[in-house]
């Protein structure tokens, strides 16, 4: 049991997280014209074996939320403490376990899943970027979570357009699952 476990801590924290991204014109001589507020001060907290689902209408920053928590982007400002550690600033190499264990599933699975890739190809994407088994270890575990999904381990040499729009999220979940992420507990 880490400190953080012990001490009944949030899993995951985000304290006023603000991203803004900067928009200009001109290749060369690129000209700043302002900056889109993605996200303004947002805080959450997610309990330990909890789950956190982000609702609100198209474009007011959901996706941008997620990746800053999951540090796939860095903040203009605020913090992001995982495990009671504050990873805002950490570096690639410390992230490498931490994105073992946070996921997101994005609500447009279509959109999200590459059309040219397998099934089998984009759900052990995860397991391959972080060096998780060879490649018979990797295959098995694609196959065993389509198979906690509600798909058919068959589905691994097809394409996302194959598949109506409930399996393509399915998908998208197996995707998320198949590193086991920390709050997360995979039943069959």
């Amino acid at each position: 049991m880490s400190p953080s476990e012990a001490n009944g801590t949030p899993l995951l924290e985000a304290r006023d997280l603000v991203k803004h991204f900067p928009f200009g014109r001109g290749v060369l001589l690129r000209r700043n014209l302002g900056r889109v507020h993605a996200v303004d001060g947002v805080s959450l907290a997610l309990p330990r074996g909890g789950t956190l689902g982000l609702v609100g209408e198209s474009g007011c920053g959901k996706s941008t939320l997620a990746r800053l928590v999951t540090r796939l982007i860095d903040p203009t400002d605020g913090r992001v403490i995982y495990d009671g550690a504050d990873i805002t600033s950490a570096s690639r190499r410390r992230l490498r376990p931490v994105r073992r264990e946070l996921q997101i599933i994005f609500q447009d699975p279509y959109a999200s899943l590459n059309p040219r890739r397998t099934v089998g190809s984009i759900v052990g994407e995860p397991l391959r970027l972080q060096r998780i088994g060879d490649r018979a270890a990797r295959r098995q575990r694609v196959r065993e979570v389509l198979e906690v999904v509600g798909l058919s381990p068959e589905h691994y040499n097809r394409y996302p357009y194959e598949f109506s729009g409930g399996q393509r999220q399915r998908i998208g979940i197996a995707r998320a699952l198949v590193t086991t992420p920390r709050s997360c507990a995979m039943k069959r």
